[in-house]
């Protein structure tokens, strides 16, 4: 076995939560917006049905095949030949989404923080830390990840000094133009929720296995609620004014001032979010190296962490030019691709695992 460490059902919680909201929580409320308006602030209540429903097959899965990650067990379910297909398809994915988390992370630190330093500065910086932590294995991930979220979701609480000033009539009218509206914002959300598939690659190394399916599904309902209290402030604060900014939270957070004396929280938020998105890319990069390794039999994933580093900086500016390329990909492409990536096709794993195993059982 390529990772013998272990972790708790309240580590995975900690993890899974910071590494959906991470980048969520600053791109969405402005692309629900353009779409439900007055409604946003419900779109992340419907969005976390696919959430719900990933969590739930991944388990199924891990109850199948308990002791092996998706990398393992497909080939249990599709053959070899199409297993290992399905095994490098999914394994590119994930190498090639880092790269796209690689590049909102540092497209956003130097478009609203540090103008003059190039984005790869970084991109390399963040890859270097995340590696380190990588290569110290799934314990260390889980201590790391408990550390650099709660000093995350502390900030959180900066928001409630908005409450002055936050208008609840940007919330009427109720249901302006129907339930449709807040069911497509609802699907914008998808994407990040869908990334609840990641459980699958943690589940096998839970101590406490009975509590792996609770501990999933409290994650999703944790997200649901951040990203609806981030969506209420910014609708609150802004009105539907803020489907003109992309990073509508960190607008609206250099907005607070405490007695006019306490300002710039921005610079204290900012690096609070940095140390989100360490647990993300970190996450992200683990499951790479570490189903990469599977894939290909190797002795120890720890060997290919720093040369997939370097492949997923490759992949964070080879295809994604420009901030406008990378919106229009979030906003048009992304919710399809993530659902049926990591939310369609596992189900389909699931359904064929279940048949062949009713066969077997009848046989």
């Amino acid at each position: 076995m390529l990772e013998k460490g272990k972790i708790s059902a309240l580590q995975m919680e900690f993890i899974m939560v910071t590494t959906i909201i991470a980048t969520a929580v600053l791109s969405i409320p402005s692309i629900a917006g353009r779409i439900a308006r007055h409604d946003m602030w419900m779109t992340p209540i419907v969005g976390s049905i696919i959430g719900f429903i990933t969590v739930y097959i991944a388990w199924k899965l891990h109850q199948l095949f308990p002791k092996l990650t998706p990398i393992q067990y497909s080939e249990n379910i599709l053959g070899k030949t199409a297993g290992k297909l399905f095994s490098l398809f999914l394994v590119s994915f994930y190498i090639y989404n880092s790269g796209v988390v690689i590049r909102q992370y540092s497209d956003f630190i130097t478009g609203n923080v540090m103008f003059e330093t190039p984005g790869v500065v970084f991109s390399i910086t963040i890859m270097f830390v995340s590696a380190v932590a990588v290569r110290g294995g799934i314990e260390g991930i889980a201590r790391s990840a408990v550390i650099c979220t709660t000093i995350y979701l502390s900030g959180a609480v900066s928001l409630l000094l908005l409450i002055k000033d936050i208008d609840v009539t940007y919330l009427l009218p109720f249901l302006e133009n129907g339930v449709v509206p807040i069911i497509k914002g609802g699907f914008v959300h998808s994407p990040w929720y869908s990334e609840f598939f990641l459980l699958a690659f943690l589940f096998p190394f839970i101590h406490n296995q009975k509590n792996g399916l609770k501990s999933g599904m409290k994650s999703s309902l944790y997200v649901m609620i951040i990203l609806s209290y981030a969506n209420f402030f910014v609708l609150t604060f802004l009105g539907v004014s803020s489907v003109n900014q992309f990073y509508p939270v960190y607008t609206i957070i250099r907005a607070i001032s405490v007695m006019g004396f306490f300002e710039n929280f921005e610079v204290i938020i900012t690096a609070f979010w940095v140390l989100g998105n360490f647990v993300k890319v970190t996450v992200f990069l683990y499951v790479c190296s570490l189903g990469l390794a599977q894939l290909f039999r190797l002795s120890d994933y720890r060997l290919i962490v720093f040369p997939l580093c370097l492949l997923i900086i490759l992949f964070s500016y080879w295809d994604i030019p420009n901030i406008v390329v990378l919106v229009n990909y979030m906003t048009k492409i992304q919710p399809f691709y993530f659902v049926i990536v990591q939310t369609v096709l596992p189900l389909f794993l699931l359904l064929i695992a279940l048949a062949r195993r009713k066969r077997s059982e009848s046989g």
